[in-house]
């Protein structure tokens, strides 16, 4: 008997490999400047906590940990030293445009969007209603470094402070402290090389153009942006770009050609930490969120969906906050928010040794972040669902897989604990480990996930358990793109192996319930065709239209909680690499995955 069959360790390790440095830890929230209630603008020179802001908005982390903070409608840029103390750097409070050459604290600012700080603690700030970026030096002196205040698009290969700008709207800086901004109203991201003085333009082509091809796969320079209205610059010197007039990030390779990089993105702004994870504040839902490198697996970890300002102390998902927009991050992975609306800064610090998040090991749709007023999760597990828990501490620093032919309770020193009680585990990690929800679960309307490793126990989190909770396995990995799906002659399905139309393909699942004869945690489904199957009705939809499935049970060396399918591909659309195929378990619907066909 084969332990696993060669496709599900294949799904494994590519699991493994998509999935390995990126945390999904459990992170603590407190108020770490402002003092809430009215607004206002005082404190200087005293307690941060005892500050008050109006609509603070954007945030920005220096490598000494101080925030400097864009209170906008106070026109100011504020700064909260690492011990605690608020001074305001640039803005008297009054609206206009003044004060270039002298001090910051007499000069005046035009709704205040983004501040971003250089490593040599230069600050630069996106004055957006005077369409310029200025700059406080290391000595508090305010100047003008890009925009002579004609609101525009010229000026690129010149002098940056002689160039139009349109309402910049967002600040980065790379590396080699060169400045990058979202210049909102021309629909562009420009570039000023410090060093030289000089703008460009590296992406977008100075219009905003709605609903038409986006340009990805071509050069930046020659793309459509919408609305850009925040930006941000990796260590390899990527380029992130948030769209929010097509809800993306945009993503400018160093070859200078771009593609998008997440979708469904709603912020206002986003930071990026130097893993490559992207997080970012929902102030619809009123909750932070962020997205581990690839921008598949987006995970929830601050604001429990409900307005207000409340949790201090406890998990950040059990928190309230209200209309947070500006996020930062610093080196140690602490994100800070500007909680507008409560005129705050809060900080979610991360948990040393804590569940984050649990995704289905087929779909890696981890926990969806609630919808507003709700304050609940609503991703579910279900009975015998393989599951991966993303999280920090959770077991040895080196992957351990199961032994062959076994899936015990204890691995590496871990024990995943559903229900109160050890359940099968697949393989662990520091970063995720992944395990089987047990059938016993099967009948609950919820259940606990908690993990023991050397002796210490887990935050204990609380999910929905539904009847069927369906994924389907995927290439590579990442829950998306092609599915892992086999054609008639037992290949892999792909584009240079596609399937015919008529044809039939086997897709693989977890997350389809309980089964007949009821499911047994852990073993390895023995040869022959006589192994269980789901006693929720399953269905199968290929390029939109329904396909027959003509076989559906455990597959004989695959791990109980697996299913394979044996679908027909129907006739009646156009055959391409990319056709649609999802599955739905008892009304539940998988994501949507792809297949390759051909006639």
């Amino acid at each position: 008997m084969r332990s696993l069959d060669t496709v599900f360790c294949r799904l494994l390790a590519t699991l493994t490999l998509a999935s390995v440095g990126a945390f999904g830890q459990q992170y603590t929230v407190s108020t770490v400047a402002g003092s809430g209630g009215s607004p206002g603008w005082s404190g200087d020179s005293g307690p941060a906590l005892s500050a008050q802001f109006t609509n603070p908005i954007r945030i920005a982390v220096d490598k000494a940990g101080n925030l400097y903070i864009t209170d906008y409608s106070n026109f100011s840029v504020r700064k909260v030293t690492k011990n605690g103390i608020v001074n305001t750097i640039a803005g008297n409070g009054s609206l206009g445009f003044a004060g270039d050459g002298s001090s910051g604290l007499g000069a005046q600012l035009s709704n205040v969007l983004d501040v971003a700080v250089a490593g040599d603690g230069t600050v630069y700030i996106a004055d957006s209603l005077n369409s310029r970026i200025r700059k406080i030096d290391t000595a508090g002196n305010i100047s003008t470094i890009a925009g002579n205040g004609n609101r525009g698009y010229s000026g690129d290969g010149g002098k940056a402070s002689d160039a139009s700008l349109y309402f910049p709207a967002g600040l980065a800086i790379d590396s080699k402290g060169d400045l990058y901004i979202a210049d909102y109203g021309n629909a562009t991201v420009r570039k000023v090389t410090i060093s030289t003085g000089v703008i460009s333009t590296v992406a977008g082509i100075g219009y905003s153009v709605f609903g038409a091809a986006t340009g990805d796969g071509g050069p930046a320079t020659k793309a459509y942006l919408e609305l850009p209205h925040s930006v941000a610059v990796d260590a390899a010197g990527n380029i992130y770009i948030g769209d929010i007039g097509s809800s993306s990030i945009r993503k400018v390779g160093t070859d200078g050609k771009i593609n998008t990089y997440l979708s469904n993105f709603v912020a206002q702004n986003f930071a990026l930490d130097s893993a490559g994870v992207v997080y970012f504040a929902d102030y619809r839902t009123n909750t932070v969120q962020k997205v581990l490198p690839g921008g598949i697996t987006k995970l929830w970890i601050g604001g429990n969906g409900t307005s207000g300002w409340s949790g201090d102390g406890g998990p950040a998902t059990a928190a309230q906050f209200n209309l947070p927009y500006g996020v930062a991050v610093d080196a140690s992975g602490n994100v800070f928010v500007a909680d507008a609306a409560n005129a705050i800064i809060r900080e979610l610090s991360p948990v040393p040794f804590s569940i984050g998040a649990i995704a289905n090991s087929a779909s890696l749709l981890g926990f969806a972040p609630p919808v507003s007023g709700s304050g609940d999760a609503t991703s579910p597990v279900a009975p015998g669902e393989l599951i991966v828990i993303f999280g920090s501490g959770l077991g040895p620093a080196t992957l351990t897989s199961a032994p062959s032919g076994t899936l015990p309770t204890t691995l590496g020193g871990t024990t995943v604990l559903i229900n109160g009680k050890p359940t099968p585990i697949l393989y662990t990690s520091a970063a995720m480990v992944s395990a089987l929800v047990p059938y016993s679960v099967n009948g609950l309307f919820s259940t606990t996930v908690a993990i023991q490793y050397q002796g210490k126990t887990s935050n204990v989190t609380t999910v929905p358990v539904y009847p069927s909770a369906p994924g389907l396995f995927t290439a590579d990995g990442s829950g998306a793109g092609q599915a892992t799906a086999l054609n008639s002659d037992g290949t892999r399905n792909s584009a240079t192996n596609p399937a015919l139309v008529g044809s039939i393909v086997t897709l693989y699942i977890t997350g389809a319930g309980q089964t007949n004869p009821a499911g047994v945690d852990g073993i390895i489904y023995p040869s022959g065709n006589n192994q269980p199957s789901p006693v929720q009705p399953l269905s199968v939809t290929i390029g939109g239209l329904a396909a027959t499935v003509d076989f559906l049970s455990g597959a004989p060396g695959m791990v109980s909680g697996t299913m394979r399918i044996i679908t027909e591909i129907p006739t009646g659309f156009a055959p391409g690499t990319a056709i649609p195929v999802q599955v739905t378990v008892g009304g539940v619907q998988s994501q949507v995955a792809t297949i390759s066909v051909s006639n």
